[in-house]
């Protein structure tokens, strides 16, 4: 049967883990804490778990996507620190990009919930009292409000959206 140490192995072979995630695993597999522990001490000997540089690596790589608020919440539920995850920010993300990426997301919304109104809600009995503007601002400050941003910076959007 292979130690805790070669599992842990296995698992960082196939992508990197924070601490707590690897910790979970190894526990769900039935190891000990004695051997949790001592698997764990040394891979962060080795180098082969950092928390901060698990962290750095997964904003970069979600930071076009999604907003500064969603990422911090995934990390946080990946068992890294909050005080990893403001230094991570500071050093990688840019509050105008964060406005941009909100921005770009909004247009795309507005276009996709645009063709939604002309093919099937402007017909249904239940939006028939709705004016389009109105219905379109709802859809994309909800859509927007569940990807993580804020909501003053939502409202600033959908009007600069409105604009164009």
């Amino acid at each position: 049967m292979k130690g805790a140490l070669d599992t842990a192995l296995t698992y960082l072979s196939r992508r990197i883990l924070s601490r707590y995630e690897l910790v979970q695993r190894l526990t769900k597999k039935g190891f000990s804490e004695q051997e949790i522990n001592s698997a764990l001490e040394r891979l962060l000997e080795w180098g082969y778990i950092n928390d901060q540089e698990y962290a750095r690596a997964y904003c970069l790589s979600k930071q076009a996507n999604h907003s500064k608020k969603r990422i911090s919440y995934d990390l946080k539920g990946r068992g890294i620190q909050e005080h990893i995850v403001e230094h991570v920010f500071e050093e990688n993300y840019q509050p105008e990009q964060e406005i941009e990426l909100c921005f770009k997301h909004a247009q795309k919304i507005w276009t996709e919930e645009s063709r939604r109104w002309e093919s099937s809600y402007q017909h249904k009995k239940s939006y028939e009292k709705i004016p389009r503007e109105v219905f379109l601002k709802l859809k994309v400050g909800q859509k927007l409000m569940q990807k993580g941003y804020p909501q003053d910076m939502v409202q600033l959007i959908i009007e600069r959206v409105l604009k164009m």
